[in-house]
């Protein structure tokens, strides 16, 4: 009996050492993970459950294609998985990022960046000096790049592993802002080339600084991110974030709805106006609005004789009624358009944020001082007995609501005797009409989006370049005002020359105000800490969200 109860406690001994070892070979293992003994591979805190939400979006990420220094896969993928040297912030506000300060030369022209220290890319290799170079010549010399950082750009110097030098051959306040892109601005990794480090390597991965790395991918249907164990910044609250290919706006409403997704909306997967009373009558699902960044608006046609009179514009202006735009057809998701951009934009103000009014008696005297009557009772103006008669083009695969906007406008102007003809185009024929043909009297369009207003819109619309006329309208003394604002270092200076712009464009009518349309998502309850982000490729701060119970 005692020979046996020695045996159990040798045996006790043994238990007890066995699993002793293996706690400590537990902690042990613990201990040298990357993120301090406190996370798995994936920066989720050990033994803690998975936290993932799955986003509707319209089309496939191209998450094999998401080089950082191309045009290629989904904006909002690319700024997560890619760091930039600044961040684009609220109004335009300019916010270190890789670079943590920078000096600008008294004559603007020369950029020194100071990068931040201990930065590794998400498969373990340093982030520095030599690694930014090497993303911008890949992409700098490149002629399909229209962007003003890529072709003023004369040489990029490393000056030590954490500072470099950028000159441009001329002065251009927007430089900051168009390296706050989403793309083809910023950091790849020297090792996601073949051969590694070889500027003109092959793309192989997308291996970036950003919080995201890419885990999986199926075309046409998921892309899984999860959280860069090496990320400098704050972890993000989530473990993974799986990107759903849903093309159908419908059918992302449904998956909302059945909880197969948990956020859809914006620019990754928009939602139909009609559907925001189905999102805001469900329980489990929250309606979360935002103002945007871009307009809605008409273009006129400057080669259409009857709209190179003044009052003729302004009269076209005055006859629409906003405010009903909003109110009846857009179920008040937007805000009535006081100018070209929303108060959203940089040097937007209250003070040169204005526009016409809806008066269409007003509206009718102006076409009466312009020489338009109607003399034979048929409810249509002439001149010279020529009908005020206008074609207007929109398309509306991108924006279904357009349509129901452009046969309210064409109501309205018929009311103050001015006949419109709608032609709804596919895309290809749209653009080819906007760009190319100018095959139209007035068309339907929409400004940019945050960082490209209101610098690289009015440029790319309102200003000639060396093959074109402007595409929107022709003015040289607008075009004046531009060249003053994006050439000046002088933010005073920069500011009354935007209000120049603004009155300007008000002064001479030069385009057809509509509306500012509200970003828009929905999103299922049991996500938290839900903030719309400040540009459209970065439409949620998604470092921030967390799941959580009711």
């Amino acid at each position: 009996m005692a020979r046996n109860s020695k045996r159990i406690r040798g045996l006790t001994r043994s238990l007890v050492m066995i699993i002793l070892a293996a706690f400590i070979m537990i902690a042990g293992c613990s201990s040298n993970s990357n993120n301090g003994g406190n996370s798995d591979a994936t920066g989720q805190p050990s033994g803690g459950p998975e936290k993932a939400v799955t986003v509707a979006i319209s089309a496939d990420p191209g998450i094999d294609q998401l080089d950082a220094g191309a045009y290629k896969g989904a904006m909002s993928v690319h700024a997560m998985i890619y760091d930039g040297l600044v961040e684009y912030g609220e109004k335009g506000s300019i916010l270190p990022a890789l670079a943590e300060s920078w000096d600008i030369s008294e004559d603007g022209k020369v950029y020194t960046f100071h990068l931040r220290h201990g930065v590794k890319f998400s498969d373990g290799t340093d982030f520095n000096a030599a690694a930014v170079k090497f993303s911008f010549e890949r992409w700098m010399n490149d002629p399909a790049n229209s962007l003003n950082v890529a072709a003023a750009l004369q040489s990029i110097d490393v000056i030590d592993d954490h500072t470099l030098t950028m000159t441009f051959n001329k002065t251009y306040y927007p430089f900051l802002t168009e390296l706050s892109f989403a793309r083809p601005v910023r950091i790849i990794s020297p090792s996601a080339v073949e051969p590694a480090g070889a500027v003109t390597g092959k793309f192989v991965k997308a291996v970036g600084t950003g919080a995201w790395m890419a885990e999986s991918y199926k075309t046409d249907q998921e892309a899984v991110l999860v959280r860069n164990p090496y990320y400098w910044g704050e972890a993000p609250k989530l473990s993974k974030i799986i990107l759903k290919v849903i093309p159908d706006p419908q059918s992302r409403v449904l998956a909302l709805q059945s909880g197969a997704a948990d956020i859809a909306g914006g620019q990754p997967g928009k939602l139909p106006v009609e559907s925001v009373p189905v999102i805001e009558s469900d329980s489990s699902l929250s309606l979360q609005k935002a103002p945007g960044t871009n307009s809605h608006f008409l273009i006129f046609n400057y080669n259409t004789p009857a709209l190179q009179d003044l009052n003729v514009r302004k009269a076209i202006n005055l006859a629409i009624n906003k405010k009903s735009i909003i109110d009846d057809l857009l179920d008040g998701i937007g805000s009535e358009a006081k100018g070209l951009f929303p108060l959203t934009v940089p040097y937007v103000t209250d003070q040169n944020n204005t526009w016409y009014g809806f008066d269409p008696d007003e509206a009718k005297q102006l076409l009466a001082e312009a020489g338009y009557s109607d003399s034979n009772g048929d409810g249509i103006v002439e001149k010279n007995g020529t009908p005020l008669e206008l074609s207007f083009v929109l398309q509306q695969a991108e924006f279904p609501e357009w349509k129901s906007v452009s046969e309210l406008i064409q109501s309205e102007l018929k009311a103050i005797g001015i006949a419109v003809n709608l032609q709804i185009l596919e895309p290809n024929a749209y653009y080819d009409a906007l760009w190319t043909t100018k095959a139209y009297d007035l068309i339907m369009y929409r400004t940019y989006d945050d960082a490209y207003n209101p610098h690289a819109f009015l440029l790319s619309l309102f200003h000639k370049t060396a093959e074109a006329p402007a595409v929107a309208w022709s003015d040289a003394e607008l075009e004046s005002f531009i060249d003053t604002a994006v050439g000046s270092t002088d933010l005073l200076v920069r500011q009354k020359a935007y209000d120049s712009i603004f009155g300007r464009l008000y002064e001479e009518a030069m385009f057809g105000a509509l509306y500012f349309p509200d970003e828009v998502m929905a999103v299922n309850k049991r996500v938290k800490g839900f903030k719309p982000g400040y540009t459209t490729f970065t439409p949620v701060f998604w470092n921030q969200l967390d799941i959580g119970e009711e």
